[in-house]
């Protein structure tokens, strides 16, 4: 049974304790937020203790892992402090923004011989594991081209997330999880063109990438953070295959609750065949916190979202950005 040190409970730390409450292999021992009297309300009815001084649950010997789900522009510091303490830790994506700041977040994770794992949430959301396994048999093996999107409005409870130099806009926060996931699909990219829109305070807040493949393939993927208020967040992706069409769509609230069953389908299409594939019913951030936890207990390798593809999934954020600031196509370096 591993203890959980929680720092930060926004959108994500709430919904992170509450998968928590479902995993048999952790818990939730001590929760770190400055707005403690709030906060005190909403954890009434978990059985933890409460600090507010991050340093203070960095010395609390029982914590065996720290889970980070503060602004992006905190990652940095908060893991290089973990890892000094000889935490394990798992972060929120992403990870950071530039390729500099992760150097150094390696270079102290592996100084400290702790682990670090990046939520990169789509791997374990049961449609898209679904679209990573057919991806692996003869009904999607050969796939040409990848359509995705994810359109809502910016996140309401804090205003962090309109900086580009703390949230890194729409292309760190949104457009991340299909730029990861379509890498993960497809491997290694050649090339990416992206073109967007800026928020008045200068963050991308809306991105359509192209990105080429090595084998050949393209991804064509949307991210917006504009849509007007109303507007249910919404996420597909369509992968085209030789052998075949998979399809999937979802449409929640605005955010991520509120999923109707009704609008989150997969579907499967050839010349023969129109078919409803099953989804499993379980919560993808309970995957993600339950596969972690398991690799620190066994002492596992990290198979599901190593670090290597972390940082190439940043290395690609970051061409993008090039891309969209400089208006070019932009190459892929091996």
């Amino acid at each position: 049974m591993s203890n959980i040190g929680l720092v930060g409970l926004g959108f994500i730390g709430k919904t992170h304790l509450e998968a928590y409450q479902q995993l048999k292999n952790c818990r939730v021992t001590v929760i770190c937020s400055r707005n403690e009297g709030k906060d005190k309300d909403i954890i009434q009815n978990y059985n933890v203790s409460f600090v507010s001084d991050y340093d203070e649950l960095l010395r609390n010997k029982e914590i065996d892992i720290i889970d980070l789900c503060v602004p992006t522009f905190l990652h940095e510091e908060y893991i290089i402090k973990a890892a000094r303490a000889g935490k394990h830790i798992i972060c929120e994506k992403p990870l950071t923004l530039t390729i500099e700041s992760a150097n150094r977040i390696m270079n102290e994770v592996n100084k400290n011989g702790v682990k670090l794992f990046v939520c990169h949430v789509l791997r374990f959301w049961p449609a898209y594991k679904a679209i990573k396994s057919l991806s692996e048999t003869d009904k999607l093996k050969d796939i040409q081209i990848i359509h995705a999107k994810r359109l809502g409005q910016v996140p309401k409870w804090s205003d962090w997330f309109l900086y580009p130099e703390k949230s890194g806009g729409a292309l760190f926060d949104l457009h991340i999880h299909d730029i990861d996931f379509v890498y993960y699909l497809s491997g290694e990219v050649e090339s990416v063109y992206a073109v967007g829109n800026k928020n008045k305070y200068g963050a991308w807040d809306h991105v359509m990438t192209t990105l080429a493949f090595t084998n050949k393939s393209k991804a064509y993927v949307e991210a917006s953070q504009r849509m007007p208020k109303g507007y249910p967040f919404t996420m597909s992706l369509r992968a085209q295959a030789i052998q075949g069409t998979l399809e999937f769509n979802l449409i929640a609230g605005e955010n991520i609750e509120n999923i109707e069953e009704d609008t989150n389908q997969l579907i499967y299409y050839n010349h023969e065949e129109r078919a409803a594939l099953p989804i499993e019913k379980r919560d993808a951030f309970q995957n993600e916190l339950s596969y972690f936890v398991n690799c620190v207990e066994k002492d596992q390798e990290n198979l599901m979202v190593p670090l290597h593809d972390v940082l190439y999934t940043l290395k690609l954020l970051n061409a993008i950005e090039e891309s969209l600031e400089t208006g070019k196509q932009v190459s892929i370096a091996y």
